[in-house]
């Protein structure tokens, strides 16, 4: 090459790499693409699912955080169509805010505790209880709310039988606060 090409090169460089970095500072960033509505479906229907699975896993290993923490701040806890007064394992008919749900398991280990051994016609140390839900329905309402029904049954286990303590229905309203899906009431029917 000729040295008149080669200076030619060397002055339309920069140029060209002036007007090069211009355009490129001038290019449109493609637009996000939209979150893909079965994706994101798909999704909350699985975070829903871990959720009961979770409060579930609370209330069968008595577990009054893991239970507890599946509800929002202020969920209701409500026991319906059982009577007026309180039944069999709860103190009251409504719990209101986490912190009376939390109890529901609190004041059931407390029981137990002040149980004394020699009233009970098994041994408290091999009493198993078994959480079981099933027909679980998920309806998911829009993007921030669903509901959930499913059957519930507790087996208790001990040394002396098996036996079903009581089965009903769970009625939960759902929402999806700050991300996070959680319980904000459930109705347990029995």
């Amino acid at each position: 090459m000729s040295s008149t090409c080669l200076t030619g090169i060397r002055t339309a460089l920069p140029v060209l790499l002036v007007i090069a970095t211009t355009l490129a500072g001038c290019a449109r960033p493609e637009p996000e693409a939209a979150p893909d509505p079965v994706a994101m479906r798909f999704a909350d229907r699985e975070a829903i699912e871990d959720l009961l699975a979770r409060v579930n896993q609370g209330f069968e290993f008595s577990d009054a955080n893991l239970f507890a923490e599946g509800f929002a701040e202020d969920g209701v806890f409500e026991l319906v169509g059982m009577g007026e007064g309180p039944v069999f394992g709860y103190r009251r008919m409504r719990y209101d805010g986490r912190d009376q749900i939390r109890e529901i398991i609190t004041d059931r280990v407390e029981q137990a505790r002040a149980a004394d051994p020699k009233t009970l016609s098994y041994d408290p140390a091999t009493l198993r209880r078994y959480n079981r839900n099933s027909d679980s329905r998920i309806q998911i309402v829009d993007a921030t709310h669903a509901r959930h029904w499913s059957t519930w049954m507790v087996v208790m286990k001990t040394n002396v039988d098996i036996h079903t303590s009581a089965i009903g229905r769970y009625e939960d309203q759902l929402e999806k606060l700050d991300g996070k899906w959680l319980i904000t009431s459930r109705k347990r029917i029995e």
